[in-house]
């Protein structure tokens, strides 16, 4: 077979791979078809009023944050044993944990070698750090559910800052990419405990009503 390079020395998928590929890729497109919200997508443009990052450079890091933050939906979904994604069934009940994890992972790494792309020395270990830190929170919160385990409010709260990596390592290219070098580290906080006590606040309403229309407790 030949060999096919990119100018960053990065191989290239031939027709036929690329077609196994998609195949590879079924759970992404699953949940992809039916768009979210996208309210999380929204912040990094939101502090791009102060960073002024250009076009182009907005543009790789929108196909970025969509690679990496559908990974991390799949693979919530598999953690929680959720049903349904966005009004559908979750991917991993339609293609199977095997495969679901490992689109997963092919994802995330698809996700890294596109920052790779922004040519910047510290791009890697600036997305890197923060993935870190929110599978470490996502560990800690699965740990304290499925052990019965009420962790101490600051506990909670650190468990928070730490998930929030999940959309912080956007912020963090961002900035990477601008002459602004602001330290928002405040205002992340306040974002990430109000994305996170919202979410938790929602799921708790949701399961009482789930709870309250179940007709085995008439």
């Amino acid at each position: 077979m030949d060999e096919h390079v990119k100018g960053n020395g990065v191989p290239c998928l031939t027709l036929g791979e690329r077609e196994h590929e998609e195949k590879l890729l079924q759970p992404f497109a699953h949940i992809t078809q039916v768009p979210g919200k996208q309210i999380l997508s929204r912040i990094p443009h939101a502090y791009n009023y102060w960073l002024k990052v250009p076009a182009d450079k907005l543009i790789v890091l929108k196909e970025i944050d969509y690679i990496i933050h559908h990974s991390g939906l799949i693979f919530n979904d598999i953690q929680d044993n959720s049903i349904l994604r966005r009004g559908i069934p979750v991917a991993h009940s339609k293609y199977g944990v095997p495969s679901t994890i490992n689109a997963v992972i092919y994802l995330l790494l698809k996700g890294l070698m596109k920052v790779q792309s922004l040519n910047h020395p510290d791009a890697i270990a600036v997305c890197t750090e923060h993935l870190l830190e929110m599978y470490y929170g996502q560990g800690l919160e699965i740990c304290w559910r499925d052990n019965y385990t009420c962790p101490l409010l600051e506990e909670y709260k650190q468990m928070i800052k730490r998930k929030a990596g999940f959309w912080l390592f956007k912020i963090g290219l961002l900035q990477l990419l601008s002459d602004n070098k602001i330290d928002f580290t405040k205002l992340n906080s306040i974002l990430a405990m109000y994305v996170q006590i919202r979410e938790d606040y929602c799921n708790l309403c949701l399961q009482q009503i789930r709870s309250l229309a179940d007709p085995t407790r008439l």
